[in-house]
């Protein structure tokens, strides 16, 4: 199973608060620990995996991004038998920057994309970056020798309301059914997650880059349960829930519910945009709560829309 979503609302962006263009000579890289507890906890990674290619296009289509000649090695980025391995994002500063959207192939010039990107409208000269997809796997691998087997378990939201649950079997193989790999290469797209049960607390050691950027996530309407959350690895801080980007949501419609680690029963509080740059709990009130980094929440929505949240960096 593929989750794509298409990029069907993002004119909706020129609502969104756009983040600042930043030059950067350095990339940070490195590692932080996650404190999962006993239970349910709602795990977005904090940090991506490096880039596979920097640059910028030549031309853009419905569903393909063209290159100079022979900018890439043909078949690198190609989508694997279940999951996409690869996404694009836009790194040009304006009302597209953030956008993520999956690879299905790629030739030595041109990207072949998962949704039509017609609605972004783009120049055809923009920046990018392509990075390999942080996996349910890989972001899990230096935690295994504290994970307990066939107990353990991520459970992923689909667009359409269906959830699948894999079960940690060990040696790298997370699995929906006690036997196949099937979840081992799920992508976990920047700025989502997944429901993480465990049996016990246990300290899972995320590595990768520091993005300092906002990410835009698709987020599905309906009812439709989205984990989100900002993209930052500062374990211990946070920031005002409004400064993340909430603020923008759908005043008084769309909101974010946040749990503490452990307990998806007893909630910190449901967050609602009241339209004039703050969230309410009480729809009356601005809320001055703040949002733990490497944590997330549950994002429900009226209907599809594309949503940017910021790094808090």
């Amino acid at each position: 199973m593929k989750p794509f979503i298409p990029y069907s609302l993002l004119a909706a962006f020129a609502a969104c608060g756009l983040a600042s263009a930043q030059t950067a000579v350095t990339t940070p890289v490195g590692y932080y620990n996650y404190d999962a507890k006993a239970g349910g906890n709602l795990f977005v990674p904090g940090l991506i995996e490096s880039p596979a290619f920097v640059g910028a296009i030549t031309a853009a289509g419905a569903t393909t991004l063209s290159l100079s000649a022979a900018s890439l090695t043909a078949g690198a980025f190609d989508e694997g038998a279940e999951f996409p391995t690869h996404y694009v994002e836009i790194t040009e500063a304006g009302a597209n920057q953030g956008v993520v959207i999956d690879i299905v192939s790629n030739t030595a010039s041109e990207i072949v994309l998962a949704s039509d990107i017609t609605a972004l409208s783009l120049a055809g000269t923009e920046t990018i970056v392509v990075r390999p997809h942080v996996t349910l796997a890989n972001v899990m691998a230096a935690a295994e020798a504290n994970l307990a087997s066939f107990s353990d378990a991520a459970t992923f939201y689909n667009p359409d309301g269906s959830s699948d649950t894999y079960y940690f079997i060990g040696s790298s193989i997370w699995s929906t059914n006690f036997a196949d790999p099937d979840g081992s290469d799920r992508p976990i797209p920047p700025g989502t997650g997944f429901v993480f049960d465990t049996a016990a607390d246990v300290a899972l050691t995320v590595t990768g880059e520091v993005k300092e950027s906002a990410t835009v996530v698709q987020i599905s309407g309906g009812g439709v349960i989205n984990i989100v959350g900002p993209i930052n690895p500062l374990v211990g801080d946070s920031a005002p829930i409004k400064d993340l980007g909430f603020a923008d949501m759908s005043p008084f419609s769309d909101n974010i519910t946040v749990y503490p680690p452990g307990d998806l029963i007893n909630s910190i509080g449901t967050y609602y945009a009241d339209g004039a740059g703050e969230v309410t709990i009480d729809f009356v009130s601005p809320s001055t709560d703040t949002f733990s980094f490497t944590k997330g929440a549950i994002f429900a929505a009226a209907v599809d829309t594309a949503f940017r949240i910021q790094s808090g960096l």
